[in-house]
């Protein structure tokens, strides 16, 4: 009995702790043509969305299907953005187009964001809240 006491006391709480939120990420649109990889990043509020190496988790998969689905843990932050890159000739950055400036492959952002005028959204336009995030992610890739 006594060993009954001292799990409840100690292991018990152990065990919650480890416990993770998982998070399902939707990638849709995908152009299974053009191969490659889908890099998906999560970031808290520094390095969005260029600075790859700031990102919280960064998950690389096959391109397989128009419509990809990935879960992995969600971080303990309050906010959190996302990005989605089409890594077409795997060298894990973003290629630009023959201006130098623009994207030459596919990307997208959290809360339905996209390349603007003026470049990619800002962390405050593209976040969205953890628990709007454990409901699950949606992120729809445009190509240039």
């Amino acid at each position: 009995m006594k060993w009954f006491f001292y799990f409840i006391i100690f292991l018990l709480p152990t065990i919650t702790v480890m416990a993770e939120d998982k998070i399902m990420i939707k990638v849709t649109s995908v152009d299974v043509n053009r191969g490659g990889n889908l890099i998906i990043l999560v970031f808290g509020n520094n390095g969005f969305p260029i600075q790859h190496k700031e990102a919280l988790i960064t998950q690389t998969i096959n391109v397989s299907k128009e419509t990809m689905m990935v879960t992995f843990s969600i971080p303990q932050k309050k906010e959190l953005a996302f990005k989605v890159l089409h890594d077409e000739d795997l060298n894990n950055r973003v290629t630009k187009d023959w201006t130098g400036i623009w994207p030459g492959e596919g990307l997208g952002f959290s809360n339905g964001k996209s390349m603007g005028m003026f470049g990619p959204p800002s962390f405050t336009q593209a976040k969205i809240s953890r628990e709007s995030a454990l409901a699950g992610v949606d992120l729809n890739i445009v190509y240039p």
